[in-house]
């Protein structure tokens, strides 16, 4: 950790918030589909049709939500969104305590989840630039992305052992929780937020201006459509990966837990060697090397005879994941002029997480009527795959990324 950087009071508030949010939602993450699944007795293709609400806010939200980062106080906006999450994540436990809990609550609770998440993931990516300088951009986003691998291990842990204590309902108070303890970081924050300019562009210009800057740039298009392509693969994997666990597998709520935290020490492990990888061998090497030398081993888990081996599949996964995001979001940052930053960031999100909802769906529709493991196979080998959107670019012949700005 460096000293420098930890010291940085504002930064580490922000860094601190976004710690204990994670962790509040990586319970999350496993305890909606256990609710489905073992509370209200749910199908699989309602399964996918929960995970399709929590995620198809990234198909609606981002455009219009760039221009209005844009334009207001990032910081502010983010407490908005902590504030409503916790009162969302609330209102599941107390609706299953008066016997009133159905998969159409949980259906609406993933979805605002999901809508308030997308606003506050767009606000940071564009409000960690006002707190570090562009040389410190890799540093700040790999710590948090490490942390955030970090909750990724031990929030499915900790939901398997809390619902042995408690109702699974009832563990969406961590998450609710988490929420609030980072809206009180983000108030503690010192620094002042960065005026925006005078609205003078025309409505279409807010909306599209950050897609068009993306979709013209010859490098970042490849990278978005990289980062498309395996997100909508690995959205049919995360669908299903606890339904296979579950039935196929025969594990438990609290095996499930362990193996989704040891799958997400991959991201542990990415975070924490990111920097020193990408001075070894370059930041552009990286941002492809990792996914092709590693990612393939995410077919293990349809060959998976054991937990264990699912284990080691999402290892395999969430290590290239993490290692590629953190490269491809400082990237985008740094390219990026700060008027348009939201914009290009909520563009780029709504490009590559609007995929993810439709994989959810087809993962349910494919996993009722072929079984899990073939689909699960095909997710593995095209997420994999999707490296070549980089491979086959500049990116290539490249030992360090472009970065115009610093």
């Amino acid at each position: 950790m460096s000293g420098a950087l930890w010291q940085d009071r504002d930064f580490a508030l922000l860094w601190a918030g976004q710690t204990v949010s994670d962790l509040g939602s990586a319970t999350t993450l496993l305890i909606l589909p256990l609710i489905a699944v073992t509370t209200l007795d749910a199908s699989t293709t309602e399964v996918g049709l929960l995970s399709a609400a929590a995620t198809v806010a990234w198909f609606l939200v981002p455009l219009p939500a760039g221009a209005v980062i844009d334009r207001v106080a990032k910081r502010r906006l983010m407490v908005v969104c902590d504030v409503v999450r916790c009162v969302v994540a609330a209102a599941v436990p107390l609706a299953a305590a008066f016997g009133a809990a159905r998969i159409e609550h949980l259906v609406v609770a993933a979805f605002l989840l999901g809508t308030f998440t997308v606003l506050f993931e767009v606000s940071w990516q564009s409000y960690v630039p006002e707190l570090l300088p562009p040389d410190r951009l890799t540093e700040g986003n790999s710590r948090i992305a490490t942390t955030n691998a970090v909750a990724t291990v031990l929030g499915p842990s900790l939901a398997g052992l809390a619902v042995l204590l408690m109702p699974a309902p009832d563990v969406l108070l961590i998450d609710a929780a988490s929420f609030a303890a980072s809206a009180g970081t983000l108030l503690l924050i010192r620094a002042r937020d960065r005026r925006s300019p005078p609205a003078t562009l025309p409505i279409r210009e807010h909306l599209l201006g950050g897609l068009r800057f993306a979709w013209n740039h010859p490098v970042l298009r490849r990278v978005v459509a990289c980062s498309a392509t395996a997100n909508f693969f690995d959205a049919i994997t995360t669908t299903l990966v606890v339904v296979f666990l579950v039935r196929d597998l025969g594990a438990s709520s609290a095996t499930a837990g362990i193996v989704l935290g040891i799958g997400g020490a991959g991201g542990v492990v990415g975070g924490l060697l990111v920097r020193s990888l990408a001075s070894r061998l370059g930041e552009a090497r990286m941002l492809w090397l990792g996914k092709l030398s590693v990612g393939g081993l995410t077919v293990l888990i349809p060959a998976s005879a054991s937990v264990w081996m699912v284990s080691a599949g999402l290892f395999a996964n969430s290590f290239s994941v993490v290692l590629y995001n953190i490269l491809q979001i400082t990237y985008r940052q740094a390219v990026c002029p700060p008027e348009l930053r939201g914009r290009m960031n909520a563009a780029v999100r709504w490009t590559i997480r609007s995929v993810i909802p439709l994989g959810a769906i087809l993962a349910g529709l494919l996993g009722d009527a072929v079984g899990l493991r073939p689909v699960l196979l095909i997710s593995a080998l095209g997420a994999w795959l999707a490296v070549g959107w980089v491979v086959f670019s500049p990116l290539r012949h490249l030992r360090d990324l472009p970065l115009t700005s610093r």
